[in-house]
């Protein structure tokens, strides 16, 4: 035990010791669009704005990490959100990047996106000193998709099928100019021929995530009502109930009750009762930071407690060019043979590091040593069996290459091993990516994977080529041979398989897509059909 918090101690060090200053000047850019995990701005130049730095928003004073720039081109930039921050389209945004004189022998790539927030956009006008301050307007956004698959096979009805899955995403913030807000995640989904459970229950088919209101008392304080995941304790899962969040100084802290859903359906079930509380802290490092969460929850069923535990996230890019995480679950109780009693065990350790030495050079470096988690109450009946289980430990290692331009190498390799098994489970492995063949103007990839294990030796090797044709619009082509050999007398398995995929954004706002995929062994094969169409607003 004293030696994780050693550990957890000696990570967060580099984040004091790397504090810097930096001259910079100001680039200003306007969100065009964003989509469910990217966010694109458009410049009139991105000189000094390179991928990989990081997105500030602008709260309350302080700079608060948004957005990771993942794609850059001539005149815009894309990335991903890695803060709890929304950003609008048509918001002004400044990029600072450093300023490079001819005497300096190499260029620093540091550059840093100030989005405005969305409780209080501060737009810079040319005249130094004045500010003005623009009131956001309420907003309506989301999205509808409906999704068919269809499996077809030469060996039997059972599998035949089709499944149709329809979504509904809903944001909407400051409903009607008023500080309520509302949002909802609901699907969908079952099998044609299954119909008939569907009508006599419609928990079998219908899976509800997120359905919550919520009130702003101020910017820095809010109260959730309803089914809401919070991205500040994410592990803990959807949560049915009260969520009560306040920011003071660098601080926010939290306050949960509630209950767990069905295990089985995501139902409402308040008997799976649980509460707890977390506290936050963000501290700027330069143009960096980083982010410390400390969780305490009990969940219980049917009011009895059923697992009480610490969780400890820690997120870090106060290291140039590093992204650091960490997490830890402590649990505090037991139950053996009916007597409970306080006790710490560490339950998972996960650590994580991503490293970009260069353009043209990342690495990705993780480890993971979890425990089942032990429900005492929710399973009890097979608590001897449960309780037994060792912890699972694995190691994960990926390294990307651009060697020159538009290709690329990658390299993986993963390591897995749990007591009891007869040898530790490898997996290796790469890819070869030109992305753009002269004359067809397209890309191709080549890829290779080995496992070896206990109870399995494999490869699995592809090609696919890709081929944007402008105007949003696109197709694949994939080819992918499999061979498992078992070592339990099992007959080994060879497998060949070919799938087409077209998708286009012509119908704007409708994205449309449809993929075919087609199996192929020694006496079976099977084909599946995926068609997809959402309309986003």
């Amino acid at each position: 035990m004293k030696r994780v918090w050693l550990y957890i101690f000696f990570l967060l060090i580099p984040s004091v010791l790397t504090a810097q200053s930096v001259r910079d000047t100001i680039l200003t850019g306007t969100v065009t669009s964003r989509s469910a995990e990217n966010i694109f701005i458009g410049f009139e130049s991105t000189n000094g704005i390179n991928k990989g730095d990081t997105l500030f928003v602008k709260k309350r004073g302080r700079l608060v990490p948004a957005v990771e720039v993942m794609f850059v081109s001539s005149k815009s930039v894309s990335g991903k959100v890695i803060g709890n921050v929304k950003v609008k389209t048509a918001y002004e945004v400044y990029a600072k990047v450093k300023i490079i004189t001819k005497e300096e022998k190499y260029p620093v790539e540091t550059a840093v996106l100030f989005i405005p927030p969305e409780d209080s956009v501060v737009k810079t006008t040319t005249q130094p000193n004045k500010r003005r301050t623009v009131t956001i307007e309420p907003y309506v956004k989301g999205r509808i998709g409906v999704q068919s698959y269809s499996s077809f096979a030469n060996y039997g009805k059972a599998a035949d099928y089709q499944r149709w899955r329809y979504t509904f995403k809903l944001d909407a913030y400051r409903i009607g100019g008023s500080n309520f807000s509302y949002t909802q995640y609901i699907n969908f989904a079952y099998r044609s021929s299954e119909w008939s459970d569907v009508s006599r229950s419609i928990g079998n088919a219908l899976r509800i995530y997120d359905l919550a209101v919520k009130y702003d008392f101020s910017n820095s304080t809010n109260v959730w009502l309803g089914r809401h995941l919070n991205r500040r304790i994410s592990n803990m899962g959807t949560i049915d109930g009260l969520q009560f969040e306040t920011g003071f100084s660098a601080f926010t802290a939290g306050l949960v009750v509630g209950s767990r859903p069905n295990f089985s359906d995501m139902g409402l079930n308040t008997k799976l009762f649980e509460y707890g509380a977390y506290i936050s802290r963000f501290d700027s490092i330069g143009y960096s930071g980083m982010t410390n969460t400390l969780a305490y929850f009990e969940q219980t069923n049917d009011f009895k407690t059923d697992r009480r535990f610490l969780y400890f996230q820690h997120s870090n890019s106060a290291i140039p060019n590093t992204r650091l995480f960490l997490s830890t679950e402590i649990d505090m109780f037991k139950k053996i043979n009916g007597v409970t009693k306080s006790d710490f065990s560490l339950t998972s350790l996960f650590i994580s590091a991503n490293i970009r030495a260069s353009s043209a050079l990342s690495f990705f470096i993780s480890y993971d040593a979890r425990k089942n988690v032990i429900y005492y109450e929710t399973f009890k009946d097979f608590i001897d069996s449960v309780f037994e289980n060792e912890t699972r430990q694995g190691f994960r290692a990926r390294v990307n290459i651009r060697p020159v331009r538009n290709v690329y190498l990658g390299l993986n390799y993963g390591y897995r091993f749990r007591p009891g098994d007869l040898k530790p489970s490898n997996n290796y492995g790469g890819f070869l990516t030109y992305s753009m063949i002269p004359g067809l103007r397209a890309g191709i990839t080549v890829s290779y994977r080995r496992l070896t294990g206990s109870y399995v030796n494999g490869s699995l090797w592809g090609i696919r080529m890709y081929k944007d044709f402008g105007t949003d619009f696109g197709a694949s082509v994939n080819y992918r041979n499999t061979k498992y050999d078992f070592t339990q007398n099992i007959s080994g398995i060879t497998q060949r398989s070919v799938s087409i995929d077209v998708n286009t954004r012509i119908f704007n706002p409708l994205y449309v897509s449809i993929a075919y995929e087609g199996v192929f062994q020694s006496t079976q094969t099977w084909s599946r059909v995926l068609f997809n169409i959402t309309y986003r607003f």
